[in-house]
């Protein structure tokens, strides 16, 4: 069969009209759901672009791949689905993000057009940070976050809605299912949105749908964070979010919530495409993103530092040939490991070894009710901590653990501004235990409540059982104590390409090593 995949970067689940959200507007995501099995708590195992790309592609934790954040590659015995496919005789494709740190080719992808998109006009201009030209910027209103990465958190983007970036990509995947039937083979065919990911910054009449003052606010969005692990004060406080107010949270959803249906209108433009060609019922179509985003949820834009259930919760759909499963609502647990294994078991192929994962064709057929009762993640920042902070959620409780606590101002230098700050004079917060039927916002930890010792101790014990069973393991403490470059894991684009430039160069962004 053949196989098409569509990923998005950074959407959250609960923006799906499908999913419950009565405010947005995804109707031709909301279509392919009638025709999909919906997986209602589908989660990824970590909140960041390459640990989880890689993840999903291995159907392996990052703690045994090796790609632990976004400045480190997957060891290099990892086997992707995109190779066991080739060697069946697919050609594999991705068009659109890649971000995996390794070569496409590498990693078994026939051909890639990752990054050689073609924009024009205005497009040219607009990038994550900002605007380059400064005439155009001045006829701009938009807003960018004054922390360390000045990202773009609304505004009204200066492009047409049909050059944007993400507009460019989608033509370009189309014209390559226009030729398919030159190909003489099947393909694994992936189309990887950058939308909604920052800039948040939608074209009309996308930026102009969604009034903010409708759009109500979360709860926690006036959180105080002392109760928090010290990552997360951390993070917030560099990224600027202290200085925003109510309205830059509104306007940054507005403009968040105009990407997801620009997103849904080019993925309505897909799936028309290959009805077209009559490939829809015939194939296998997969619907995800790679981790999700904040929208105000405890003072928070974006993700870092936090494995809270807006970056963690996923949208997932299969929509397996001649679906005799429509419209089937599942609940139970998934991970985005279990994605790998799933498109092999539908292939009658071998699920090898050492994936991590767990098929979901049992529980798409009924043969089983319950998948999983509990899912796991890590969240791992290489110039801030030696050890990844773990996660570990079931129906009831959510236990997070962060083993460096106060010890992380150890990695800064002593000129960052928030060295030797009162930050790290508080009480040292190790983790977060959250019911998550009485609190489903997260907003009350429990972690060091005496009354709650003995549910902690026993969710502790999980992840140190979850961890024994994934051996071998990265070493993941390579980075030197008074890192001189411990600011890297906060940049993108071009100044994260020089800095993992300059760690190459000095034997610091190097390969990780299992231990046993």
């Amino acid at each position: 069969m053949n196989i098409f995949m569509i990923m998005c970067d950074e959407l959250r689940a609960d923006v799906m009209g499908y999913l419950g959200n009565d405010t947005i507007k995804t109707p031709h995501l909301d279509a392919l759901a009638e025709d999909s099995i919906i997986f209602e708590n589908a989660y990824c195992n970590t909140p960041m672009c390459v640990p989880s790309r890689v993840s999903i592609a291995t159907g392996r934790h990052a703690l045994s791949h090796g790609a632990l954040d976004n400045m480190l590659r997957p060891l290099d015995d990892e086997v992707s689905i995109y190779s066991m496919l080739q060697k069946e005789g697919y050609i594999t494709f991705n068009h659109g993000k890649w971000h995996s740190n390794i070569a496409p080719e590498k990693f078994g992808v026939t051909f890639s057009n990752n990054g050689s998109h073609r924009t024009q006009g205005a497009e040219k201009q607009v990038t994550c940070f900002g605007i380059t030209d400064r005439e155009l910027r001045k006829e701009t209103t938009y807003k960018r976050n004054d922390g360390e990465i000045p990202l773009i958190i609304y505004g009204t983007r200066p492009s047409h809605k049909d050059h944007t970036l993400d507009s460019v990509v989608t033509k370009n995947y189309l014209d390559v299912l226009d030729h398919l039937d030159e190909v003489g083979q099947p393909v694994f065919g992936r189309l990887s949105i950058m939308d909604p990911h920052t800039p948040y910054f939608p074209s009309e009449p996308y930026a102009s749908m969604y009034p903010p003052d409708a759009l109500p606010l979360p709860d926690s969005i006036q959180e105080d964070l002392h109760t928090k692990p010290v990552l997360q004060r951390y993070f917030h406080k560099v990224r600027g979010f202290d200085l925003l107010e109510e309205q830059d949270y509104r306007q940054c959803k507005a403009a968040y919530y105009g990407l997801v249906t620009h997103v849904d209108d080019r993925i309505g433009q897909v799936i028309d495409r290959l009805k077209a060609l009559d490939l829809y019922d015939d194939s296998l179509i997969i619907f995800t993103s790679d981790h999700g985003s904040m929208l105000g949820e405890h003072g928070y834009i974006e993700k870092w530092g936090h494995m809270y259930e807006q970056v963690m919760r996923t949208p997932l759909l299969i929509k397996p040939p001649h679906n005799p499963y429509k419209g089937k609502r599942l609940d139970s647990f998934v991970e985005s490991i279990d994605i790998m294994p799933t498109i092999l078991e539908l292939l009658n192929l071998e699920i090898p070894d050492g994936v991590q994962g767990k098929s979901l064709v049992p529980y798409m057929t009924g043969k089983t009710s319950v998948h999983k009762e509990e899912v796991y993640g890590q969240y791992y920042c290489g110039s801030l901590q030696n050890t990844p902070a773990l996660m570990v959620r079931d129906e009831t409780w959510k236990l997070t653990y962060y083993p460096e606590g106060n010890a992380m101002e150890d990695k800064l230098l002593n000129d960052h501004p928030l060295k030797m700050s009162p930050m790290f004079e508080k009480k040292d917060v190790f983790g977060e235990l959250y019911h998550m039927g009485n609190d489903p916002d997260e907003i009350h930890n429990l972690f060091d409540d005496p009354a709650y010792a003995t549910i902690k101790e026993s969710y502790m014990a999980k992840l140190e059982n979850w961890k024994k069973d994934l051996e071998p393991i990265v070493v993941a403490d390579t980075m030197p104590s008074h890192n001189d470059l411990s600011l890297h894991v906060l940049t993108q684009g071009e100044n994260m390409t020089a800095a993992q430039d300059l760690l190459r160069g000095e034997g610091r962004l190097r390969q990780l090593k299992r231990k046993s």
